[in-house]
């Protein structure tokens, strides 16, 4: 079943006392569905160029910028979906498909740095940060395990609003609520398979790829990925 068909989709929501046993359940179905989607959510952004900054569009500030606020800030969750080529789910021959939503303990809202909105608006759209404290995944265990397991790859990246890409591409979310990372990162999986539908990722360089790289462009980055 197809990631645009009407399979129901099951968000496995992970914490601490599971993710052993869901990381180790992913690298053995990653040979059959070796397509990742990932999406990280952090706590807003801290440091933002000003608009003199953005008018001038140099890839170089624009990158150090998404950087300075990377490195100062906390992860929350990570989400991760697997596909075919063909863009079908993980299903484990059952009726549903799934996706997984990591949820980390290390972001510490009397501690760390964020943006209040960012905040404000995970609560709104579910996030438990003391729940997240209390039995969520210590990030740098899971990068370790993450790395044993061969589950980092070369990879394409979809760098710019999910929003605006998805919108360039008329790309409708099919599951699940938007800045969290379970839902976000198979959005980002559906953009992707469109790109692939479309020959995007072909060598060859045409007028519609050309069009569409614009969206993909993060602070002004595509000078940086030709």
């Amino acid at each position: 079943m197809s990631i645009f068909g009407n399979k129901s989709i099951v968000v496995r929501r992970v914490f601490a006392e599971d993710s052993d046993s869901e990381l180790l359940m992913i690298k053995e179905a990653i040979l059959t569905y070796p397509f990742l989607s990932i999406d990280i959510e952090f706590s807003g952004t801290i440091f933002k160029p000003s608009k003199q900054v953005i008018r001038e569009g140099n890839p170089v500030i624009n990158y150090h910028y998404m950087k300075s606020n990377v490195d100062v800030l906390q992860i929350i969750q990570l989400g991760l979906s697997l596909s075919d080529a063909q863009g079908n789910l993980l299903d484990f021959d059952f009726p549903f498909s799934y996706i997984w939503e990591f949820n980390f303990r290390d972001f510490n809202i009397n501690r760390d740095h964020y943006a209040s909105d960012s905040i404000e608006l995970f609560k709104h759209q579910g996030i438990d940060f003391e729940k997240n404290k209390e039995k969520g995944i210590d990030s740098k265990d899971f990068a370790k395990k993450f790395w044993d397991y061969g589950l980092v790859f070369n990879s394409y990246g979809l760098k710019s609003s999910l929003e605006k890409i998805a919108q360039t591409l008329n790309v409708a979310c099919i599951t699940g609520s938007s800045h969290q990372a379970g839902s976000d990162n198979l959005f980002t999986l559906q953009c992707f398979m469109k790109f692939k539908s479309e020959n995007i990722f072909e060598s060859k360089w045409n007028e519609t790829n050309q069009m569409l790289l614009f969206p993909l462009t993060l602070y002004g980055l595509v000078k940086t990925i030709r």
